[in-house]
């Protein structure tokens, strides 16, 4: 029970953070402002599927990863449903943002979320090495801003602009199996990562 609500926060925090990006007009600052979502997960101690899958092998899946990633996404829906009636508008540009994401050729997807788990990798271990310092800290934000600005395609993060985004059961079925990729390819992204540098 402790972690799937320990998920479910963290999903929360990174709905917090993809609501922020969408409603900044400057997508840089909104890049460096989504960031408060990991930097409130590693300060909190809280489970991203993300920040867990890179330690899968070390740790023997303890905590369970799909688990956190079950969790992220009950987090994530709930925010972004949240968001969703308070902010309707919100929806028409997540909808932008989404149709270029599922639009992609599946080679760039995988691509894309594999490069993406490679930084959150970096700036989760990062973290876990120099817990509340400057190098701690600043890790995360130029990790997050960095595969924001890029277009990387992260799992957790994309739950929510599906989520914001979705209108038919069809679109739901396209999005789960974009999601589903995005979270394979990011895991490998974090498992190869701390192979080459362990």
């Amino acid at each position: 029970m402790v972690i799937l609500k320990k998920s479910v926060a963290a999903g929360l925090m990174i709905g917090i953070g993809a609501t922020i990006y969408l409603l900044c007009e400057n997508k840089i600052v909104g890049a460096i402002l989504f960031s408060v979502g990991l930097f409130a997960i590693c300060s909190f101690g809280m489970y991203l599927f993300t920040g867990k899958i890179g330690y899968i092998i070390n740790t023997k899946n303890d905590p369970n990863c799909a688990l956190i990633w079950l969790g992220n996404l009950i987090g994530s829906t709930i925010m972004s449903i949240a968001v969703r009636i308070a902010k309707p508008d919100i929806h028409t540009v997540a909808a932008d943002i989404v149709a270029k994401k599922v639009g992609q050729n599946w080679i760039s997807i995988i691509l894309l979320s594999f490069i993406c788990g490679i930084l959150m990798y970096v700036a989760v271990d990062n973290f876990v090495k120099n817990p509340h310092t400057v190098s701690g800290i600043v890790g995360i934000f130029l990790c997050v801003s960095v595969f924001i600005l890029c277009g990387f395609e992260h799992s957790i993060a994309d739950i929510n602009y599906c989520v914001l985004a979705v209108s038919s059961i069809n679109e739901a079925l396209q999005y789960l199996l974009f999601l589903v990729v995005v979270s394979i390819s990011n895991g490998l992204g974090a498992l190869a990562i701390r192979w080459l540098v362990k």
